[in-house]
């Protein structure tokens, strides 16, 4: 049950599982040879994907329960059922499992905020983020235990900074002529949104993540016309 609860994709608000394309090709229009390479190559990425959320999940769940220094790669494997050969083709160690999934969670998350319909005139998913971080309160504390929470949050705050960039571009009619940037702006308000986070999981339990996200947005869309002026 734990090894569900505390993976990084369980309160994703949809499923991101890969898009299906579509073309006007019928099947006899493709080789048979490179059907069947595509199918095996999908189904070997699902392999993958299923081996690299196993060990996620299991060393995810051995963090709740204690030290992060005391988790074995020998524990992550036994608690995951994949043979050490497995792990080493994926991962060199504890620390970059856990990287590598934080990496991971953090690029899907910008592929969910980025789909068609989800972010509206927002740059950042304040509410997702901070709603998922809530729910996951035990991984929070595990994390603060391991003394490795600094180091995801600067991972976060980079995956931000290239998704706000993109969604300025996007969102701001001749972003280029700001006066701050948009490569300085997006670091800002990455770097603000993460301490804002920090301090909503640490000290406010009053203000729901709608609440929080848009007053976040009211500072960032205030900074952007005043940049412009």
């Amino acid at each position: 049950m734990l090894a569900a609860v505390y993976s990084w994709e369980f309160r994703l608000p949809v499923a991101l599982a890969p898009v299906t394309v579509m073309t006007n090709k019928s099947p006899d229009d493709v080789p048979k040879r490179a059907t069947r390479s595509r199918v095996a190559a999908r189904r070997e990425d699902r392999r993958v994907r299923r081996t690299r959320q196993a060990l996620g999940a299991a060393l995810i769940e051995l963090m709740v329960a204690e030290e992060f220094d005391a988790i074995t790669v020998q524990r992550v494997i036994e608690k995951a059922k994949v043979g050490r050969t497995t792990f080493y083709a994926h991962f060199t160690s504890t620390d970059d499992l856990l990287l590598s999934d934080a990496e991971r969670f953090f690029g899907m998350f910008a592929e969910y905020f980025e789909r068609p319909g989800v972010a509206g005139h927002r740059v950042a998913p304040v509410a997702e983020l901070l709603q998922h971080m809530r729910d996951l309160r035990e991984f929070q504390r595990a994390l603060d235990r391991s003394g490795r929470r600094e180091v995801l949050y600067d991972l976060m705050a980079g995956h931000l900074a290239k998704l706000i960039a993109r969604r300025i571009a996007l969102l701001v009619p001749d972003a280029q002529t700001l006066s701050v940037p948009v490569p300085v702006a997006s670091r800002m308000y990455a770097g603000a949104l993460v301490e804002l986070l920090r301090w909503s999981l640490d000290r406010d339990e009053t203000h729901s993540p709608t609440w929080v996200d848009a007053r976040y947005h009211e500072v960032v869309w205030l900074g952007l016309r005043g940049a412009r002026s």
